[in-house]
């Protein structure tokens, strides 16, 4: 078994998370704002919405953490990767934040796209991470479900 790299680990875990803390202080009312709209089935309270959306954080921090514990060049996975979680760290914003479901179910769709690339690349990489991010790809998913859902019931 190889010997862990705590400082790529702790980097590729607590970045991300870090920087989705930094986006919820930016955002402060999203959680009233969510908790007066109309929810679909499943009706999620918001600290289990958020939840499921800050678990996603641990996912990917995970998968990126075993992609660059490879051997060899990574440019185009990881610029995949910085995109995604770029979209993914913005979905508060601009759905919460602008109060327009619309384009946050737009943007979350967008997300899914850059999900899969970076899914691709990290596959050929390292297998763990692939699927990794196939669950990350399912949590998307229903982000974009609940996200379209969201604007149909409130709109």
């Amino acid at each position: 078994m190889n010997k862990i790299n705590y400082k790529s680990f702790a980097f590729h875990l607590l970045v991300p998370i870090m920087l989705l803390f930094i986006i919820i202080m930016l955002v402060p009312d999203y959680g009233s704002y969510y908790n007066n709209l109309a929810k679909p089935f499943p009706v999620l309270e918001s600290f289990i919405f958020f939840g499921i959306y800050a678990i996603t954080y641990f996912i990917f921090g995970l998968a990126a953490y075993f992609v660059d514990e490879e051997e060899g060049e990574h440019k185009k996975a990881f610029n995949y990767y910085y995109i995604s979680m770029f979209m993914n760290l913005l979905y508060i914003p601009i759905t919460f934040g602008t109060r327009s479901l619309l384009v946050g179910f737009l943007w979350s769709f967008l997300l899914i796209v850059f999900i899969f690339l970076t899914y691709k690349e990290f596959r050929k990489i390292n297998k763990l991470s692939g699927k990794l991010f196939i669950i990350y790809f399912v949590v998307a998913n229903f982000i974009t479900y609940y996200s379209f859902m969201l604007f149909l019931l409130n709109r």
